[in-house]
């Protein structure tokens, strides 16, 4: 920046955003969630199989960066960060689309859309019928199948976990701990933003300390139930570390691309400077780096132990036309990132960094599709690639991501674009590195 900011150059009160003023990308998100949730009631109902993997797919997508505006927000208060304060409060808000979140996950809770999704779920509604006299419980009844069916040992020895009435308790539960730690942490900081008081710092600390562990958990079982579980057999102990690295990944892309449009319009031009794009652009090129040691690390160990149940997720992925899919992540995802964001002064340039960004965004799209999509074709006997069911991916993509966008940007008129009141304020306005 150019001169050194002091609280008389800020706007007493912060900056409240003017949806009027984001109308043409509110308005246009607003449309396309309309038209994807009426497109994707029709396929609901006259092609529900497909339906089911491309709601999962847009579902979790959008889930993704839920979990990335949580972990921000607990990793600074947590570590009493300062640069981050004038960015925080877009995290806060982001963190709070998980209540319209889960209810758009509410599908997912349906027998009908469960059956084509998780074949174990059907294993054991048919078991459930068998439940009588002779036999005491459903687990009892996978054992007897189990008999004629020697693959349905294993969801007879995963049954403490993975059972419907505890995955469905699970699924609230996850959507419970994400919508209180972002409830709660916006709520002190707002209540900062009138009082400016220093408590309200110090509880966020500890109330941050304290949620960490359930948030790390709640993104890698959340992970392991919904999409792990598409193939009951399959498992990587890498999986939930793998997931987080994309939450961080593409939330931070989403910030920096948020920040720009902001400022475009005229917003937190005071507060937010090239050293922030610089800082950010750090973090971005760090989790390039990380998701690329976990996806590597997650590949190798299944290579090395060669077991037939892990191998077959990436021998799923390297048939056909997925093939070129795989080698298109590694070189998008981590090879072109990797580079474009090893120069400083791309990473302080916020329209070169903002291209990266839409592209790693792309690129998420991508890595979640194709973690996805893939099994459908083998539970549905559609073949490999499915063809024609790409249309309904999009359907639903548009549904969840325009309705999500649209609420998201009208909540940003809810409060300040920034904590105006927290005492660290002006040593991140003025932040150097």
């Amino acid at each position: 920046m150019s001169h050194h900011v002091t609280y008389s150059d800020l706007p007493q009160g912060g900056e409240k955003f003017e949806p009027a003023k984001g109308g043409k990308l509110i308005n246009a998100l607003g449309g396309l969630g309309a038209l994807g949730l009426i497109g994707s009631a029709v396929l609901f109902f006259t092609d529900t199989n497909n339906f089911a993997y491309s709601w999962l797919f847009a579902f979790f997508f959008c889930f993704t960066f839920v979990c990335g505006g949580c972990f921000w927000i607990l990793l600074h208060n947590a570590s009493n960060s300062g640069w981050g304060v004038s960015l925080r409060r877009l995290w806060e808000q982001l963190a709070n689309m998980a209540l319209p979140l889960a209810i758009l996950g509410l599908p997912l809770l349906i027998p009908a859309v469960q059956e084509p999704l998780y074949e174990w779920m059907g294993h054991h509604r048919e078991a459930a019928h068998h439940v009588g006299e002779q036999i005491h419980s459903v687990k009892e009844a996978l054992h007897h199948a189990s008999e004629s069916n020697s693959h349905l040992h294993i969801l007879v020895q995963k049954y403490g976990y993975l059972n419907i009435g505890a995955w469905t308790f699970r699924f609230v539960f996850y959507f419970f701990v994400l919508w209180h730690i972002a409830r709660t942490l916006r709520s002190k900081s707002v209540k900062q933003d009138m009082d400016g008081d220093m408590k309200h710092t110090i509880s966020s600390r500890a109330f941050c300390c304290r949620w960490m562990l359930f948030y790390a958990l709640t993104v890698t079982f959340a992970a392991v139930d919904w999409l792990m579980t598409l193939d009951y057999s399959w498992f990587s102990t890498m999986w939930g570390v793998y997931i987080f690295a994309g939450c961080a990944w593409a939330s931070m892309a989403l910030t920096i691309l948020l920040v720009t449009w902001l400022r475009g319009l005229g917003y937190l031009n005071k507060v937010v400077s090239e050293e922030h794009y610089h800082l950010m652009g750090k973090l971005l090129f760090a989790f390039t780096v990380f998701w690329a040691y976990i996806a590597f690390s997650q590949y190798f160990l299944i290579w090395y132990a060669n077991i037939t149940e892990e191998t077959r997720f990436y021998l799923t992925r390297n048939t056909e036309g997925w093939r070129m899919v795989s080698i298109f992540i590694v070189i998008g995802h981590f090879i072109g990132p990797f580079v474009l964001l090893l120069s400083q002064p791309r990473k302080k340039k916020p329209a070169v960094i903002s291209a990266v960004c839409l592209w790693i965004l792309f690129m998420h799209v991508v890595d979640i599709y194709w973690n996805v999509i893939p099994e459908r074709g083998p539970s549905l006997g559609l073949g490999v690639l499915s063809p024609g069911a790409w249309v309904g991916d999009v359907v639903a993509l548009c549904a969840i991501v325009g309705t999500t966008g649209f609420l998201f940007l009208r909540s940003l008129a809810n409060y300040s674009l920034y904590p105006c009141r927290d005492p660290r304020l002006l040593e991140s306005v003025n932040v150097a590195n």
